[in-house]
């Protein structure tokens, strides 16, 4: 292993095993970074009574998140292939925490929103980290190693909103993003210290790097068959929290963002769903795993809108919602990487950019749905995208039977 202030050609696979330190350094980095850009959902409810707003006002906050890291992943996340991988993580690490100080100082909720776009703008550090920690494992222990930072990651962002209403209820949703801008401060400085510089091969300029993904997006069929899928599972698991804190503190529970957040320790179980699914996707079938997590969602809202009054509803339709999310966002990306094995990183951008685009349009639309139909509104919201979903898997499956080519 090289000391951390070498420098280490892309071009060369890198044969020792990875430093166990280094591997929990950046699984930690993930668990931390990936939340960014969720550190709201639970907080809806008391940002809403700061700034006297409705709560589809309000329901632009995740979206404008959300719409910001779409646009981090189509400007930022290419230059993880032509620029020195540490400078640039540190870099962006540096933009989030001002991002996040940001966004607590925000004395308007205009400039609270600037504040989260730039939130989501800078979250997709994430992306350019988890190809790093590819590039620096040998080629015997990278799919065990990006096995532990994917569910990191999975376990990041339903931690952050368990974190986010924990650190609202006793210090307020302001203090929730000093936190994690100070995070992010010691992030930086942890990395910097931590990470061998990286040098890319890649000899692109950047129009022709971004050039290269509307190719991809245009080329390759299968990749557009999966992204609109992801898309609309995601608005639906968007819709889903996007409402959950206006649920909870209505006249059916009285409870705060603290209670809110809890839910993501519910939501954990997913991460044991997304293990399990990368088993065994090959085997039985990616697609077929994905039409069953439509199936398991949907009925996740069905539990929602019968018994989301009692807790026992409640939490069996988390449980439910957030197994088929996790599982089927692994069998995407396992069906993703087989398109396309040389482009992987910008068929990864693509997908998350449609996912996100999703799940903004979910938020937006659940916030709408509750200021006028309430929680029955926003359970027709997530199961109408499922629908859609399952629908759209089920054309393309029978596209597939007709020219088994294709």
């Amino acid at each position: 292993m090289e000391t951390p202030s070498a420098t280490l050609p892309a071009a060369v696979p890198q044969a020792a095993p990875m430093d166990r330190r280094l591997l929990w350094t950046m699984t930690a980095a993930t668990v931390l970074a990936v939340g960014n850009v969720y550190y709201s959902q639970p907080l809806l409810g008391v940002i809403a009574q700061t700034f006297g707003l409705s709560a589809s006002a309000v329901g632009s906050v995740p979206m404008t998140s959300q719409l910001g890291y779409v646009a981090g992943l189509v400007l930022l996340t290419p230059l993880g292939d032509v620029l020195e991988k540490r400078g640039l993580l540190v870099m962006l690490l540096g933009l989030a925490a001002a991002a996040l100080f940001a966004a607590g100082l925000a004395p308007t909720f205009p400039l609270f929103l600037a504040a989260c776009v730039a939130i989501g703008l800078t979250s997709v550090l994430v992306q350019i980290l988890i190809p790093f920690v590819a590039a620096l494992s040998s080629p015997e222990e990278r799919g065990r190693n990006l096995g532990v930072v994917l569910s990191a990651a999975l376990v990041g962002v339903l931690l952050s909103r368990t974190l986010s209403g924990f650190v609202a209820t006793h210090l307020g949703w302001r203090g929730v993003y000093f936190a994690a801008g100070a995070t992010m401060v010691g992030l930086a400085m942890t990395l910097r210290m931590g990470l061998p510089r990286y040098e890319s091969s890649t000899r692109l300029s950047y129009p022709r790097l971004l050039q290269s993904l509307w190719v991809l997006l245009r080329d390759v069929p299968g990749l557009r068959a999966i992204a609109l899928t992801g898309a609309l599972m995601y608005a639906a698991l968007s819709a889903f929290w996007a409402s959950l804190a206006f649920f909870l503190s209505s006249d059916a529970y009285h409870q705060g963002p603290g209670t809110a957040g809890m839910f993501g320790l519910i939501g954990t179980v997913g991460a044991l769903a997304a293990n399990i699914t990368g088993r065994h996707a090959q085997r039985i079938g990616a697609r077929r795993i994905v039409r069953a997590c439509i199936v398991t969602m949907l009925a996740a809202f069905g539990v929602f809108a019968a018994f989301g009054t009692l807790w026992a509803g409640l939490i069996a339709g988390v449980v439910l919602l957030d197994l088929g999310a996790q599982a089927a966002t692994v069998s995407n990306q396992t069906e993703l990487y087989r398109l396309h094995p040389t482009a992987q990183t910008r068929l990864n951008t693509l997908y998350k950019m449609f996912y996100f685009v999703g799940g903004a349009c979910g938020s937006a639309l659940s916030a709408i749905a509750w200021d006028h139909a309430s929680w029955k509104g926003v359970c027709a919201v997530g199961g109408g995208f499922l629908v859609i979903a399952f629908v759209w898997e089920q054309v393309q499956a029978r596209r597939a039977q007709a020219s088994p080519s294709v």
